[in-house]
């Protein structure tokens, strides 16, 4: 029996014989990797387009590909095609910009779930604080928000790669139940900031400007400092 996907294989087994994480296969280069180490795409046989699918939450026939511009482009020349068994339509950089359209939308679902939860840390002062006591995992900044990566714990948690920047002022506020323009959120539940670093990790490759990812406990996972932004160049900081 075959799993939906073309490219799965048997998920490995654990040191007490359970199941593991699951594998796929490139639809670019052809290597193996833990499923969610790949970006997954479903396929519209009528139309040939494939959708990005980061929350691996479609139905049907899915493929996958490392998140690297290169192995988009193969899977476009004919790996796709292969694992769906059909004509398969699109562009490589529309495909690079559907990603990271999809990895902020899921971000913003994790960041407002957690709000609602009372894991998240909002507002410079209250951030610093979270962060002086061990408590914030991930801090989000604001990309028109410079002045946030110059307060002394912030800018430390951009150094040691505990920071991403996202959106900007007036959209990280609407996230946080309209509370006007937010400039820096702390996220405080260790599962819910690995899971933001991973999926903004998934896109990184394929954003224009510089941009930091680092998950916690990612070791060697490279990383950018975010205070290359070049948006970033608002005084204010809330």
């Amino acid at each position: 029996m075959t799993t939906n996907d073309e490219s799965a294989r048997t998920a490995r087994k654990g040191p007490s014989g359970t199941s593991s994480r699951s594998e796929r296969t490139c639809a670019g280069c052809g290597k193996h990797a833990a499923a969610d180490e790949l970006v997954r795409v479903v396929h519209d046989p009528s139309s040939g387009e494939v959708a990005v699918d980061l929350a691996s939450s479609g139905f049907g026939r899915g493929a996958h590909f490392h998140p690297s511009p290169d192995c988009v482009a193969k899977a476009l020349k004919g790996g796709l095609a292969r694992v769906f068994k059909s004509k398969v339509v699109g562009d490589a950089s529309a495909i690079g910009e559907a990603i990271v359209k999809a990895a902020d939308r899921r971000i913003e679902g994790l960041l407002t779930g957690a709000r609602r939860a009372g894991q998240l840390a909002v507002g410079a002062d209250v951030v610093a604080e979270a962060l002086r006591e061990e408590r914030a995992k991930l801090v989000v900044v604001a990309r028109d928000a410079a002045a946030a990566t110059r307060l002394p714990e912030i800018e430390r948690a951009i150094a040691s790669g505990q920071a991403v920047a996202l959106g900007d002022k007036q959209r990280l506020g609407s996230l946080m139940s309209g509370r006007g323009e937010v400039a820096v959120i702390a996220v405080l539940h260790p599962g819910v900031a690995a899971a933001v670093s991973q999926t903004y990790r998934m896109s990184g490759p394929f954003r224009s400007a510089a941009s930091v990812v680092a998950p916690p406990g990612g070791a060697g996972t490279e990383s950018q400092d975010v205070r290359s932004e070049e948006a970033w160049s608002s005084s204010e900081v809330r």
